[in-house]
Formats: structure tokens, sequence, C-alpha cells
């Protein structure tokens, strides 16, 4: 019966991706890609894309796609191999003048990067299509990847990469106690400060569908300053710290 439901559901998702394709209703041929903002692009197969994000150009690549261009963070993070692939920068502060010399079809952006969200105006005078993605969940990265996979004609790939992953999740996700009981503090560490954080993060949301309880949900405060005193208090049963930037020793 398990397996076919998952078959069923495996087929809906692929119906749903090979439906993504054509010509769209403005007449533009290609895949519909979406992005968090909502803007919509009709991107095809074969399409020069460039992506300024590491996690979302392993995302690409996963998704069948090949890449003109990355950012610095795909080779340093080991996410892309550096053989044939030119760095348009770093993934903070993008070489404008060397992404537009690849003539991209497409470029892709973090919607969360301040220093992305500047590109907007510069894009849109040159005339270079673009999307802003955010994946703070599974879901996400299921959506994003429905996407991908669409474009690059690769169905099978978002079942070995979504859909046969979502399964393990489940399995795992089916053996956690009903009435967990534990509670956690998860901290994002800077090189310049420290903040709590609640599941607004795909850590967040990981630590809370194992049915922990997460304190700084229990204590807004320790969401704008760090108090030791409200630590000690409530005591959780494990700490979780995330290091963000590149000085990861000072975080």
């Amino acid at each position: 019966m398990k397996k076919t439901a998952f078959c069923l559901a495996l087929v809906l998702c692929l119906t749903q991706l090979l439906s993504c394709g054509g010509v769209g209703d403005d007449g533009a041929a290609g895949v519909a890609l979406t992005d968090a903002f909502g803007n919509t692009v009709h991107l095809q197969k074969g399409a020069r894309v460039v992506c300024c994000y590491g996690s979302f150009a392993e995302c690409w690549l996963l998704s069948g796609g090949t890449l003109v261009g990355v950012t610095s963070d795909a080779v340093d993070e080991g996410r892309i191999g550096k053989e044939q692939i030119e760095i348009v920068g770093s993934v903070k502060e993008i070489d404008l003048e060397k992404l537009v010399s690849l003539d991209p079809d497409y470029v892709i952006l973090s919607a969360d990067l301040a220093a992305h969200i500047k590109l907007k105006e510069s894009f849109a005078s040159l005339s270079i299509s673009h999307g802003f993605f955010r994946v703070d969940t599974f879901s996400d990265y299921a959506s994003l990847m429905q996407s991908f996979c669409a474009v690059n004609e690769r169905p099978e790939l978002y079942e070995k990469n979504v859909l046969s992953v979502k399964a393990r999740i489940d399995e795992i996700k089916s053996k956690i106690p009903k009435e967990n009981g534990k509670s956690v503090l998860l901290m994002r560490a800077y090189s310049s400060g420290i903040k709590a954080k609640t599941d607004d993060n795909l850590a967040g949301v990981i630590l809370k569908e194992f049915g922990l309880s997460n304190i700084a949900s229990e204590v807004p405060s320790l969401l704008e300053s760090m108090s030791v005193e409200h630590i000690v208090m409530r005591d959780p049963d494990y700490i979780f710290v995330l290091t963000m930037g590149s000085e990861e020793g000072a975080a």
C-alpha cells in the first residue's frame, strides 16, 4: 500500500512538472520560473545561467542544469568544481561587468541578501532576466527543485533529489516520540555578535519538527539580546549554534 501511494504521488508530481513546459499564457516559450517576489520568467532548457548563491548553484546542478558562472562561495564550499566555470565575484560583492560579459539568459539570486536586491535596477536596465529565491524549509527546497527540474526537463532528478529525500525524512519523523519534552536554544553567531533564532530558518524548523521546544520562542526578549540569566533560568537541554560569515573563528 505504501509503495502504491508513493508511486501515485510520484505520478502526480511528474505530471505537474511536465505540465509546466511549453508556451506560457503570454506566448513566451519555455518553462515559467517564478521567484520569491512573484516575478515570472520563461526559461528554456540549455539556457545560459549564472548563479550568485552557492546552495542555489548546487540545486541547479542537481536538477540537471549547467552554469556559465558562479560566485566564489559555490567553489569555496565545495558545491561546484573549478573546471570550466567563471567566477563572478563573491556572494556579497558581485562583479557586474564580469557577469554581463558571460551573456547570461538568466541570473539566480538570493531574496535574503541586500547586495543581491540592489542589483535589481542594474539588471532591469541591462535587460538581464533574473530571479530572487528563498529556501527556509524542505517545502521551499522541493518547490525550487520542481521548477528547476521542469526547466531542465529532468523529472527523474526530482524523484532522486526530492521525493526520495522526503521519504527518508518522513521515515525519521515517524520515529520521533509524540511527547519529546526536551528543550533547546538555537543561536546564530556572527563575528560581531550572537542572536537567538526560532523557526524562521531551516535549523529552527528541523528542531521544531523533532518536537523540541525552543526557549527563544517562549522568551521573545532573547531574540533581541542574549540574556545569560534567562538562559540559566530556562535551562535548555541542548544549545545549538550556527556560525555565519567568513570569520568563523571570530563568530
